[in-house]
């Protein structure tokens, strides 16, 4: 029997990973799905190395007794301050983009449900987030112990419900290549990984073992769920800011509510997590964290007319090669 506490810091991890472009189907479609059967290759790919990361950190997290990214960069780069500097800032300025992303999805959630402006949806998610900014990690545990369940129950019902003619001949574009893509994918997701985890309470490796099980598993096969849905309604796949919100509608009025439910709790767990890691990383005392949570906020709000799709299609691929970095060390230590 799997204990609550590891099933808790379980929903944390893949809370953080399942944000507006996972749970939307767009970033499944974009990094996947567009390079047809090479993407269930691909998909297989980044979440072993999703899991790998995730362990490996446990486990120096452990071995040195950390719970700051500062002092974890420090071990990964054994204490070279330019290339720790580089690394600290890289992964501030990601988690700060990330959140941003997020804002941004929220956004685009109300302009396609409701026909809203962007920063409307952006306003709500901003106010909401900076309350949790102001709770320890304990409260996004909570958070995502009580809504993460739900997430997940529902995208794996919506792969159940899908249903139609298989179609994997088909390549829609992408000049980087299938390989390239999952690796990216795997980067910039333990990008935003690594800090919620040594800011967890210090685990065993055993313990931390049973997590990562947990969450490869989970994440398996809901990526799956979204991969297969998506493969049978390529048209919204492509066209549709968030497709899974249309594909759900066809099915019925109910489960387009349902989904709609499911990708603003993605977004939030997601959003939260980021903005929250990254005030922790920078922020010198409670005033200038304060200060910042505000600050970031208002530049959410402005950045969401950008546009959700062109946020995800152009940032995250060029912090995936960044992230590559991170990751070579992790590996190498």
């Amino acid at each position: 029997m799997i204990k609550i506490e590891i099933l808790k810091m379980s929903f944390v991890l893949i809370g953080t990973i399942i944000g507006a472009g996972f749970a939307s189907g767009k970033e499944i479609y974009l990094f996947f799905l567009a390079h047809g059967k090479y993407g269930i290759i691909g998909l297989i790919i980044s979440i072993n190395l999703i899991a790998l990361a995730i362990l490996k950190t446990f486990y120096l997290a452990n071995k040195y007794k950390v719970n700051t990214y500062g002092a974890f960069t420090k071990i990964l780069t054994k204490n070279n301050k330019v290339v720790n500097k580089i690394l600290t800032n890289l992964i501030n300025i990601f988690l700060l983009l990330s959140y941003i992303v997020m804002c941004a999805g929220f956004g685009a959630f109300f302009k396609q449900s409701f026909g809203w402006p962007s920063y409307y949806g952006a306003t709500i998610i901003a106010i909401l987030s900076c309350l949790i900014f102001f709770k320890d990690i304990d409260g996004i545990v909570k958070l995502n112990f009580y809504l993460i369940p739900i997430l997940i129950l529902s995208i794996c019902f919506l792969g159940i419900k899908s249903s139609g003619e298989v179609n994997l001949n088909f390549n829609y574009f992408l000049g980087r290549g299938w390989i390239v893509d999952s690796i990216i994918y795997a980067s910039y997701n333990s990008i935003i990984l690594i800090p919620i985890i040594l800011n967890l309470k210090r685990i065993k490796f055993k313990k931390a073992i049973l997590i990562t099980l947990v969450v490869t598993i989970i994440l398996a096969t809901m990526s799956y769920s979204i991969f297969k849905t998506l493969m049978l309604n390529p048209i919204e796949a492509s066209s549709k800011e968030i497709p899974i919100i249309s594909i759900g509608s066809k099915m019925g009025k109910s489960y387009g509510h349902i989904y709609s439910f499911v990708i603003l709790i993605a977004i939030f767990t997601t959003a939260v997590s980021s903005g929250y890691s990254f005030l922790r990383g920078v922020s010198e005392n409670e005033r200038q964290y304060t200060a910042l949570a505000i600050i970031i906020s208002i530049v959410s709000i402005v950045a969401s007319n950008v546009g959700f799709t062109a946020l995800l299609s152009y940032l995250y691929p060029v912090l995936g090669y960044l992230g590559l970095l991170q990751i070579f060390f992790i590996l190498i230590t």
